[in-house]
């Protein structure tokens, strides 16, 4: 049947140019805060950019790394390869602390554009340049940072965790969008309204921006998603985030992973945890006709070559923000995509929070705890079964591994444990490796599955396979800041 439709394919070379885009916070230069004087930090970051091969690399934090990074970046490389690096950032705009936007580029810098002040951003905000293609064309490409005071990374945890259990909330949905607007709405429409038109003028050439924004993205929190986990029924319009769309930006993000309970984008904070609400304050934009947005994904874990030392154990990955990578083509002249398109990998997690283990949880009453390193007082082991998430167990300072033991009161016929983790902000001692162990007379213990947990909130379940024991211990080998915490520990018996 004809359906009068003609099927025609793009001239060869006019399929677009490809360019691969990433947007990254460095956490002060590479050196996580000051932290890590050696320098090796640095050098696996760089190490790691050039895996990615980035086309246009936007940088937050270059913070006295900036040249460094550019060596790091063209050794090696071949002359048309080579990068050129842009300090955004003027020395009038930053203090001691060091320098915050750079723009590393393949493509020819056409212009680099003036600083931009005013009463709410400076060039410690924003800053680009116009870049050249293959073609003949060009793009705008723009590095930005949005205030990070305020955040509502903590106030949405503590909303969430609220919401899951029943709690009295601290701030009001309305509270919470407050904290856009203490400084950041401000901020962004400076950027959109005034900055930007006087760096592009008319041009109608695509715009590419990534940065910090220290914002949540508002197409995450829409009634769509009010029950993905990690949500717990919020919706929350996000202003900032809502200026960059309704300005014609597009979240590549999101764009290339719609469902944001699959492929939440967690980014911050792989330092700190992860806790209880998907944070997504790092994005990459696109505005334009002419771009196309291939995928996306978000980077929050060292290189396999770099895991393993004690650099990877306190700190996963090398900052305290994820990196994005987006792959685009800009429609045109030139052959199109050239290496496989990144893509994120799903969070398999549905439900605003696990549904408990099967089996029958034993009442808090008839357990004891004990433990090898506690704090008195304020992090005795019997918070980890008095029936309150509310309330930790943490250790106190002592060398790894750590112990806590659980009396069941009897030996008993156990289907899982669950394992709750602090459900406070600061996430220090959250368990992260260890061993779970059983025995029938607390001296003799036999080794029931080894662990390994993120840097989350949520509950961990461990199945027992229908173990038989009267204690249940963990040792845990690692845990966040070489501590261990946890708010409770249920045992589940066989019905």
């Amino acid at each position: 049947m004809d359906l009068g439709v003609t099927v025609t394919s793009l001239p060869e070379q006019h399929v677009g140019t490809p360019l691969r885009l990433m947007s990254w916070n460095l956490f002060v230069g590479g050196t996580i805060n000051g932290q890590e004087k050696t320098g090796e930090n640095l050098n696996q970051m760089i190490d790691y950019m050039n895996e990615v091969d980035p086309d246009v690399l936007f940088v937050i934090e270059g913070y006295g790394s900036g040249q460094k990074i550019l060596d790091g970046l063209n050794a090696g490389r071949p002359a048309g390869q080579r990068f050129t690096g842009v300090q955004l950032t003027r020395p009038e705009d930053y203090s001691a602390n060091g320098d915050n936007l750079w723009l590393y580029t393949k493509l020819e810098v056409e212009k680099v554009y003036p600083r931009y002040a005013d009463a709410d951003i400076t060039s410690f905000n924003l800053g680009g340049a116009r870049l050249g293609l293959p073609n003949g064309k060009h793009v705008h490409a723009f590095s930005t940072w949005t205030w990070h005071e305020i955040s509502a990374n903590w106030d949405v945890h503590e909303a969430v965790v609220q919401n899951l259990y029943g709690r009295p909330r601290t701030k009001t949905d309305e509270q919470l969008l407050d904290d856009d607007r203490y400084r950041r709405v401000a901020m962004g429409k400076a950027i959109l309204e005034k900055a930007l038109p006087s760096f592009i003028g008319d041009d109608d050439a695509p715009v590419l921006m990534g940065g910090d924004l220290n914002a949540w993205p508002y197409l995450d929190w829409t009634e769509q998603f009010a029950g993905a986990r990690g949500h717990a029924g919020l919706v929350l319009p996000w202003p900032l985030t809502k200026m960059f769309a309704d300005s014609g930006f597009v979240d590549t993000f999101r764009h290339a992973n719609p469902d944001a309970g699959r492929h939440p984008g967690r980014t911050w904070s792989s330092q700190s945890g992860f806790r209880s609400a998907p944070g997504r304050i790092d994005y990459i934009f696109t505005r334009g006709e002419d771009v196309r947005v291939l995928g996306s994904r978000i980077d929050d874990r060292r290189l396999p070559r770099h895991q393993g030392s004690a650099l990877d154990q306190a700190y996963p990955f090398y900052s305290d923000h994820s990196a994005v990578v987006t792959d685009v083509v800009i429609r045109g002249e030139g052959t199109g995509p050239d290496r496989p398109t990144v893509a994120d990998e799903p969070e398999d997690a549905p439900g605003v929070w696990p549904a408990p283990p099967e089996g029958t949880p034993v009442p808090p009453a008839e357990l004891t705890a004990t433990a090898t390193t506690f704090r008195p007082g304020v992090g005795d082991p019997a918070r980890a079964v008095d029936g309150d998430a509310f309330t930790d167990y943490h250790s106190d300072v002592a060398p790894l591994p750590h112990y806590i033991t659980v009396d069941l009161g009897r030996v008993r016929k156990l289907s899982a444990v669950r394992f709750q983790p602090t459900l406070a902000y600061d996430m220090n001692g959250t368990v992260e490796r260890g061993v779970v162990q059983v025995s029938d007379d607390g001296t003799t213990f036999t080794d029931v599955a080894q662990v390994e947990w993120p840097r989350m909130s949520a509950p961990n379940d461990v199945d027992m396979k229908g173990a038989s024991a009267r204690y249940l211990r963990l040792r845990v080998n690692y845990g966040m800041g070489g501590a261990s915490a946890l708010a409770e520990i249920i045992p589940y018996e066989l019905s």
